[in-house]
């Protein structure tokens, strides 16, 4: 088991000392996420990239269909060689909150869906170098020798994590074909949830046999993580303990400590406190 901690609060300068702090703490990774209109998460890990030397760096997460894939390879490759392979990137569809339609109409899930899985081929294609040809629905792209970039650092790829919706073959699929699954659940009746649906040790156990399950089916080979997300519970480390102990049992990877509800007086504050806790290590 590896531990991460996510920032949703702060800018840029607050996110690298929080990131310094972490890493003095015995966290393995921070993430920031990205907003449309807000503080710009690469610009943090960026500056995070500057203060320290161990800990990865990622987003938690990059909704893909909106980004040019050619200027999110440009962005996690530059920050992977500047950090020496140290970027996570997590991947996903992306919630149509406010902040995201006040600027953008909302495309519909179809075309999303085909924008995410085009956008992961050119992403995957770019890293991998020139020369690199790629005619899809929404994009083509010519080789080109123009002023190319280094080599990115990290081997085979930069690390993707990639939501996975248990029991929706295509979204397991396109997570089977990343480097980790995010895992979403349905409600116990299988309708899709309005939001984090809190699921037992059983549950992530089947969607962990179950993505594991689906890349041997597809012929993919080698390490994969698969990922944990929730709020820790500060007054009983020891019961974090345990459950961080059940989820590995489980097959679970990777642990994220995040709180997205909290409103405190002094956010970075808070931040601080629980990246001073240190990870639930057992």
């Amino acid at each position: 088991m590896r531990y991460g901690i996510v920032f949703p609060k702060g800018d840029a300068a607050d996110f690298a000392t929080m990131a310094v702090a972490a890493e003095d703490a015995g966290w393995d990774a921070v993430f920031g996420w990205e907003a449309l209109w807000g503080n710009d998460p690469w610009i943090s890990l960026t500056a995070a990239a500057m203060r320290t030397e161990r800990i990865g760096l990622g987003t938690m997460l990059t909704p893909v269909p909106r980004r040019k894939p050619w200027d999110l390879a440009s962005t996690t490759a530059t920050l992977d060689r500047l950090s020496g392979g140290r970027v996570i990137l997590g991947v996903g569809m992306g919630a149509l909150h406010p902040g995201w339609l006040a600027f953008e109409r909302d495309q519909g899930r179809k075309t999303r869906a085909e924008l995410f899985d085009e956008g992961l081929d050119v992403l995957f294609g770019l890293w991998a170098g020139q020369p690199f040809e790629y005619s899809g629905k929404h994009y083509q792209v010519q080789p080109t020798d123009f002023e190319l970039p280094d080599p990115i650092v990290s081997t085979p790829r930069i690390t993707t994590w990639c939501v996975g919706l248990q029991g929706a073959r295509k979204s397991m699929a396109r997570a089977a074909r990343c480097d980790g699954l995010l895992p979403n659940f349905r409600n116990t009746d299988g309708s899709m949830p309005d939001g984090p649906v809190t699921v037992g040790v059983d549950q992530w156990a089947s969607i962990a046999a179950e993505i594991r399950g689906l890349r041997e089916e597809l012929g993919f080979t080698g390490n994969y993580d698969i990922v944990f997300e929730g709020t820790s519970d500060l007054s009983d480390r020891d019961g974090e303990r345990r459950k961080a102990a059940q989820l590995a049992d489980a097959g679970i990877t990777w642990w994220l400590d995040s709180d997205w509800e909290a409103r405190p007086a002094d956010p970075i504050a808070y931040q601080l406190e629980r990246i001073k806790a240190s990870p639930p290590t057992f």
